[in-house]
């Protein structure tokens, strides 16, 4: 494609075809709506993209309403790909129950891979928990388990798993774990407990969303690290590409601030959910993570583990370019 905004017939036939728009904003530069705003940008899957912005409306409160979508995409890149990419969008789109009120593509030089930013917006339906109603010895329960998106993420991205050291069931099984990535469910069961704080895993992993979670309730926090759950095809696949799972991440994860864990814990497993207690927060600012007899302190979340993973010695498998047939 060329440098620049894609012309109209590609608008035309691999975009407002493939995504078949339905509102106000159809073939528009603008559209209003109030309420919360959550923007995502991810590099290939706008899928992922978008539910991680869903993610971020469910855990404030928002149920998700409207969407808007931006490709910016290599000049290498043949509208097949395009075609692609917003098929799987259109898909997201339609599950969640979404309007979509605008978006943008554009073609630049010295871009290794599309780029999708997806911003949603949403309305508010449950109330506001202040940081202040969080006191030492609130629980936090974890819901699903840690590395989920980036154990789909490397299934999907890194060819097969040497077949004389693993059964092909464990890279199927991990692909498999890609329904999960929405915490729509068990953040608007939270909420109904009366559960109102809470962060969605992402980037940097578990660490980094239990980092995050005491930086904003201004507290520290004490994590068994056993308790953490976490699948078997993610310590497979940890194993391979010698990743520490911890720091990998993890969207799908929910973590919960509460005063009942016994009952928001029984809740959500009446809903098939997986969920568990990994801590507690406690007075002062130390981020503590025991391990048996151990104890260490809890390190500022750093770049995510995954993104060196692609392009790991050699090790990842072969992904066909958009430039190859």
């Amino acid at each position: 494609m060329k440098t620049g905004k894609i012309s109209e017939n590609i608008i035309k036939r691999s975009i407002l075809k493939t995504i078949d728009v339905k509102s106000a904003a159809r073939a528009t530069d603008c559209a209003l709506f109030t309420g919360y705003v959550a923007n995502e940008s991810k590099p290939e899957c706008g899928a992922h993209a978008l539910i991680r912005a869903v993610n971020r409306c469910v855990q404030n409160g928002y149920e998700p309403t409207e969407v808007s979508m931006s490709i910016t995409m290599p000049v290498s890149m043949r509208e097949k790909r395009l075609k692609e990419i917003l098929q799987t969008l259109r898909k997201a789109v339609k599950e969640h129950g979404l309007n979509i009120n605008g978006g943008h593509t554009e073609s630049v030089e010295g871009l290794a891979c599309p780029i999708v930013t997806v911003t949603v917006a949403g309305k508010r339906v449950y109330g506001i928990c202040e940081k202040t109603t969080i006191k030492p010895g609130t629980a936090i329960v974890m819901t699903k388990w840690m590395a989920l998106s980036g154990t789909v993420w490397i299934a999907s991205e890194n060819g097969k798993l040497p077949t004389e050291r693993y059964p092909s069931f464990i890279l199927e099984n991990a692909l498999d774990l890609e329904q999960f990535i929405c915490i729509r469910n068990e953040a608007n069961i939270a909420h109904e407990h009366g559960d109102t704080y809470m962060y969605a895993c992402g980037d940097g992993g578990v660490f980094a969303a239990l980092w995050k979670l005491a930086d904003r309730v201004d507290m520290g926090l004490e994590i068994d690290l056993k308790s953490i759950p976490v699948r078997q095809e993610t310590i497979e696949l940890s194993e391979v590409y010698d990743i520490n799972p911890y720091k990998l991440r993890s969207d799908g994860a929910l973590l919960i601030a509460t005063a009942d864990s016994d009952g928001l814990v029984e809740r959500l497993h009446k809903e098939d959910i997986p969920a568990t207690q990994i801590g507690h927060f406690c007075e002062g600012k130390d981020r503590v993570i025991l391990s048996g007899d151990e104890r260490r302190f809890l390190e500022e979340p750093t770049q995510d583990e995954q993104v060196g993973v692609l392009c790991y010695n050699g090790k990842s498998g072969h992904k066909q370019s958009d430039t190859e047939d």
